[in-house]
């Protein structure tokens, strides 16, 4: 699942992501365009909050 479907579905703003991981608006929104972009602690942050794995933000859930 990309970050914005997950953001979506779990009804925040991408304002309010933001907050939670104590980055800018703009820095992440550009995480959702490119998750190369995501640290690790980013990840672990954002995986807790959407209830996905770190994987699924890093690769496409229909990789193998």
């Amino acid at each position: 699942m990309e970050l914005q479907e997950a953001r979506k579905a779990a009804r925040y703003s991408q304002e309010e992501v933001a907050g939670k991981l104590g980055v800018s608006r703009p820095t992440y929104a550009k995480m959702e365009k490119d998750p190369g972009m995501v640290t690790v602690d980013d990840a672990k942050k954002l995986a807790k909050l959407f209830g996905m794995s770190i994987g699924d933000i890093f690769f496409d859930s229909d990789y193998s």
